[in-house]
């Protein structure tokens, strides 16, 4: 497939920005654009390391750099002695349904992995502990854990949990890798549904550096809330999804209801008119 603006020969310059974003960025994010665009096709060959160094006028460790951002995103694939491929489509999240990280991904056939980076019981921060409805010397169960679906990390999740009713989840807080799984098996909880709101924002260090992107660069946070059968609030979760992966929601238009039909008078006039 030709790629429009390489063949007339002149090299495509693409440099930092003005608040100093380094080059193989700017390239990484030219050539996920172009990814998504359908420039290459699922399985097809990009330009090798030479053909685009010398496309974007940038040196072979620019475009390794860049290239090698990618494939840890998921988006190519490097194939030792053959070259960068064009990956699969990427994993969808469904805002309409209620499951689990891992439930909603092994139905796509994927494979997922949970990295537990901090499990413990302690005071939670000014939003979970409004959102848990918790006292103010109440603490909560956090568990913090990073999601990876086929070898890339896609979501970083930092949960917190009331201690009153989930003490001992610190110690083992995840079966097969879900946290849902473990608190219908172990607590007897029945989950029904969640509260979620979505907003852009840049990474920042700690999440960033979970999900291999830089601190500037952005990321889908994600805050839920979920309930039990009870009407019950048993988690409140916040999250960072790094880009590229949509998320899908079905939404239906309602006509609005029809204003109720004038009322009837046995005179045919309202009981005002009659005075």
């Amino acid at each position: 497939m030709g790629w429009p603006g390489f063949l007339s020969g002149r090299r495509l310059i693409v440099r930092g920005d003005a608040m100093n974003r380094p080059v193989h960025i700017s390239i990484r994010d030219d050539l996920r654009m172009r990814l998504n665009a359908g420039e290459w096709a699922a399985g097809e060959r990009l330009p090798s390391e030479t053909e685009l160094a010398a496309r974007y006028g940038v040196a072979r460790m620019t475009i390794r750099q860049a290239v090698g951002a990618l494939a840890s995103e998921g988006a190519v694939i490097r194939r030792q002695g053959l070259g960068t491929f064009a990956a699969g489509g990427r994993p969808t999240r469904n805002a309409d349904l209620l499951l689990s990280f891992a439930e909603e991904m092994r139905r796509q056939g994927r494979e997922v992995e949970t990295r537990l980076i901090k499990a413990a019981v302690e005071q939670p921060p000014p939003a979970a502990r409004e959102a848990l409805q918790l006292g103010q010397s109440a603490a909560a169960v956090t568990v913090r854990r990073v999601r990876l679906v086929d070898g890339c990390p896609i979501v970083v999740q930092h949960s917190w949990l009331p201690y009153a009713r989930f003490a001992g989840l610190d110690a083992k807080p995840l079966l097969d890798g879900s946290l849902y799984a473990m608190l219908e098996a172990r607590y007897g909880v029945h989950i029904v549904r969640a509260r979620q709101a979505f907003t852009a924002d840049a990474a920042g260090e700690p999440d960033g550096g979970a999900l291999g992107l830089q601190p500037s660069e952005p990321v889908l946070r994600i805050t839920r809330t979920t309930y039990d059968s009870s009407n019950l609030i048993i988690e409140f979760a916040m999250s960072a999804m790094r880009p590229g992966y949509p998320i899908e929601t079905i939404m239906e238009r309602r006509p609005e209801p029809a204003p109720p039909p004038p009322q009837a008078y046995s005179n045919g006039a309202p009981p005002s008119a009659a005075r």
